[in-house]
């Protein structure tokens, strides 16, 4: 048996037809041809892949410049440069659909990304491209001689229908844009289609926000401007060299009132002549009204925000108004002598009896100081922020700006500082408002602090105390957080200083120069205070609550030169998981007060350090 297998072994192999071999060399040969003709209609898909991407390259880089050229006033070339990014765009769009090689190879799945991905990119920047013709065409009748596009304010009239096609379009244009975390993935991507997907949807996300924001302040503009309805608006005009929750005092006080785009500034007067028969009756009564009933804030215009949060104080002043004059307000705006510089970089100088012309750079000093010292025998409740508020707002609605782009730049900052603060009875102004950070809220974060010093001495003399917060300690997740706080507390004012209006004493029983403070630090609900030093009136110390904050309270008095350190030890309870942000919120107070945080968060240090002149996360 074993000698046949060796035998078969053996056997010679059978020889292969010149048939059979020329099958063989046929099915290699098409393979061949076939393989060739893959690789050519990929070597085509590529070409036309990179002539897209080229192509919407060079859109984007059109969309750009159109951004550009609408800032220097050059409406027309945006106008061009926008169309030849449509023409790209509409080049590369019917490549990517109609190619035969690029519908071949979309079916591999390398290719099919790429080609998703590029097509995505096409149909987002059609929608820029031709958003942002549809926004110059609705804009065109704002353009003035020059080209530039602007806002006028003609003799306090705005062009509202307008402002109002425009805000809806710009917010309809924003929400169609994808967001910063909705931009697709794509492992498989090629470098130049991957580089041009992540730079269009960077793009549009950040031309969503910018629309967005834009939009809300159209939206804001004009439902003051009364597109909604007929508005009347209380201005509450506060000096900040008497220190109160949410800014300043409140000295003097304004009727700003619109209709179909117009605006009329029905009078400003000294807050004393608002006189209220008997306390208003907010509702609902928020809590900082317990809280100071000692000060009888819903009576006493000087105290009525005491509070630190004005969505709470707001209500407060418009009840306040009503039960004063029997007229209510839909809203109330608060400013001070900060915001008041900022309106005169807008409208530009007004001249006042005495005091001769007040501009931006020197309405602040003016107001606070300058011009009780100038003229100390003036009678002790002449307002002179007043008066540069009757005039600013008078000359802003009478005069003929062709745009309100420089004043609404300066408003901004004004916005960010809390020099201006503002609250709507209607949504249709509240939520604007909120979207801009113009409604002075109380902070949404978990961990959070605001300090405010208010004085109770009667005098002028914030303008001369310096205030400095430091936070120390730590903050891990899931555990209690232990911070040690310092409130430094610097009165700088002279002994001597004139005249007394400023300088005091108010009553009696003060010194000249002396500040009687109220200091507030506003924490985390749930915070607890387990000691303290460095008080000078440790009786008045108490921990409580002003809405869903904590608060911890104490008075302290500083004589002229006095300089001292309040040290809080606080526990927090345990933050929730997730990155750590703290909130610092400011106080709009003539000299900032200086801030600096060091915390240990799971072996990370948060920290900050300068002047507090907006609201500041702290990661």
């Amino acid at each position: 048996m074993s000698a046949q297998r060796a035998a078969a072994v053996r056997a010679p192999a059978r020889p292969v037809s010149w048939r059979e071999r020329l099958a063989a060399r046929t099915w290699r040969f098409w393979v061949a041809v076939a393989g060739v003709a893959v690789v050519a209609i990929v070597l085509l898909a590529v070409v036309q892949l990179v002539r897209a991407e080229h192509r919407l390259s060079r859109a984007r880089t059109s969309v750009l410049a159109a951004e550009v050229s609408v800032r220097q006033g050059a409406v027309e070339q945006a106008r061009r440069q926008l169309s030849s990014a449509i023409a790209d765009i509409s080049a590369a769009n019917l490549t990517l659909h109609n190619d035969r090689a690029l519908t071949l190879v979309s079916y591999l799945p390398v290719a099919n990304q790429n080609v998703t991905s590029l097509r995505r990119s096409v149909g987002l920047l059609l929608e820029m491209a031709d958003g942002g013709r549809q926004l110059l065409g609705t804009v065109a009748p704002l353009e003035d001689a020059s080209g530039k596009v602007n806002v006028p304010l003609r003799n306090g009239a705005l062009p509202l229908d307008v402002v109002v096609n425009l805000r809806s379009q710009l917010n309809d244009f924003a929400f169609s844009l994808p967001g910063p975390s909705e931009a697709p993935g794509g492992t498989l991507l090629i470098g130049p289609v991957r580089h041009l997907q992540s730079q269009v949807y960077s793009e549009a996300a950040r031309r969503r926000g910018q629309f967005a924001s834009v939009a809300s302040g159209l939206e804001l503009l004009s439902e003051m401007s009364g597109a909604n309805g007929p508005r009347r608006y209380l201005l509450a005009v506060a000096n900040a060299a008497e220190m109160r929750g949410t800014g300043g005092m409140i000295l003097s006080y304004g009727v700003l009132s619109s209709a179909g785009g117009k605006f009329t500034l029905d009078k400003v007067g000294p807050i004393d002549d608002l006189i209220l028969p008997h306390p208003a009756t907010p509702n609902p009564v928020p809590a900082y009204v317990s809280r100071f009933a000692e000060f009888t804030p819903t009576l006493q215009w000087r105290n009525a925000n005491l509070g630190a949060d004005y969505q709470q104080v707001a209500p407060v002043m418009a009840a306040m108004y009503q039960t004063a004059t029997g007229n209510p307000v839909d809203g109330v705006i608060q400013i001070d002598s900060m915001g008041l510089s900022a309106l005169l970089r807008g409208t530009g100088p007004v001249t006042i009896p005495d005091l001769g012309e007040v501009n931006a750079d020197n309405a602040v000093a003016l107001t606070l100081n300058q011009a009780y010292t100038q003229f100390p025998d003036r009678p002790i409740r002449q307002e002179y922020l007043g008066q540069i508020a009757n005039a600013g707002f008078r000359k802003l609605l009478t005069g003929d700006y062709p745009s309100l782009r420089d004043l609404g730049r300066s408003l901004s900052d004004a916005v960010d500082h809390r020099n201006v603060i503002f609250w709507s009875s209607h949504d249709s102004g509240e939520r604007p408002a909120a979207q801009l950070h113009a409604d002075g809220p109380a902070p949404d974060t978990p961990d959070f602090a605001q300090l405010t010093v208010q004085n109770l001495t009667g005098n002028k003399l914030d303008y001369y105390l310096d205030t400095g917060l430091r936070l120390q300690g730590s903050r891990p997740s899931g555990g209690l957080g232990h911070v040690r706080v310092q409130i430094d507390l610097h009165n700088t004012a002279t002994r001597d200083g004139r005249p007394p209006y400023v300088f005091g004493p108010e009553q009696p029983r003060f010194q000249p120069g002396q500040y009687e403070g109220l200091v507030s630090l506003y924490v985390p609900s749930g915070t607890s205070l387990s000691g303290s030093s460095g008080l000078d009136q440790p009786k008045t110390l108490s921990l409580g609550a002003e809405g869903d904050r904590s608060v911890v309270t104490f008075r302290t008095t500083l004589q002229a030169g006095d300089h001292r350190v309040v040290t809080l030890d606080l526990t927090l309870t345990p933050r929730p998981p997730g990155p750590y942000r703290l909130e610092l919120v400011p106080a709009p107070r003539v000299r900032p007060t200086t801030v600096a945080v060091d915390m240990d968060v799971d072996g990370n240090r948060a920290r900050y350090n300068g002047a507090l002149l907006a609201a500041t996360i702290v990661r």
